[in-house]
């Protein structure tokens, strides 16, 4: 287990830097890059045995938004998933997406003797979703990606995060295939402003499909602002 664990850190940093690598070398070069910002507002209930959460984002400079509501279920033999459903609206078009997200592995490296947490958390996931849309013309389809999380706390109310989001899509009017068609990376910052409150500002960093190159697709800033509510 403890040899499984260092090759994900490995696979995970060798991501991180070929994305820092490739940021610095092509984000200077786009002129459309940080014109679109990304803004979320979560609230999330905790209750026992399970979450339930809001999620309401919009774009600044886009006519993109969205709300989503979601279920995290915690059960005792098994890891913890979300069950959420999004609506989202762009340019006149409606996108119904039903998902489901799993945390598969949540580590905490260099715990002490007496099992207190260290300061390096390292998690991964997946999700499948199915994206619905009302726009004539437009194909129904389905999309997997997987999620990996490598935190750093650096104060007590301030964590370091950097997450890796390689995605395929297949279905109707897709490529079955086992390429990637792009890869969300974000690097940011999570603040305690309180007992119930987070504020995490980020740059987002999409990247093209595996058949063209990775690419860089887009640049933008991003903010989440969470509450917790028990």
């Amino acid at each position: 287990m403890q040899r499984f664990k260092s090759i994900l850190i490995g696979m995970l940093a060798v991501a991180l830097i070929g994305t820092v690598v490739s940021y610095k070398e092509e984000a200077i070069a786009a002129s459309t890059d940080w014109e679109i910002s990304d803004h979320n507002w979560d609230v999330n209930w905790e209750q026992s045995g399970y979450d339930v959460g809001v999620n309401v984002r919009n774009q600044y400079r886009s006519d993109y938004d969205h709300v989503e509501l979601s279920i995290t279920l915690r059960p005792m033999f098994f890891t913890p998933f979300t069950v959420a459903m999004r609506v989202a609206e762009e340019d006149d078009a409606r996108e119904y997406r039903p998902t489901l997200t799993q945390s598969v592995i949540n580590w905490n490296v260099l715990k002490d003797e007496e099992g207190n947490n260290g300061r390096i958390n390292l998690s991964l996931g997946h999700r499948i979703e199915y994206r619905y849309y009302e726009t004539d013309g437009v194909d129904a389809n389905w999309r997997y990606r997987g999620i990996a999380k490598l935190g750093l706390n650096v104060l007590d109310d301030v964590n370091i995060w950097a997450k890796v989001q390689p995605r395929f899509e297949f279905g109707e009017g897709k490529e079955d295939d086992f390429k990637v068609d792009d890869i969300k990376n974000q690097v940011g910052l999570s603040i305690k402003l309180g007992d119930n409150a987070t504020l995490s500002p980020y740059v987002e960093y999409l990247m093209d499909s595996q058949d063209n190159d990775f690419e860089r697709k887009e640049v933008m800033v991003a903010t989440a602002l969470t509450f917790k509510l028990n």
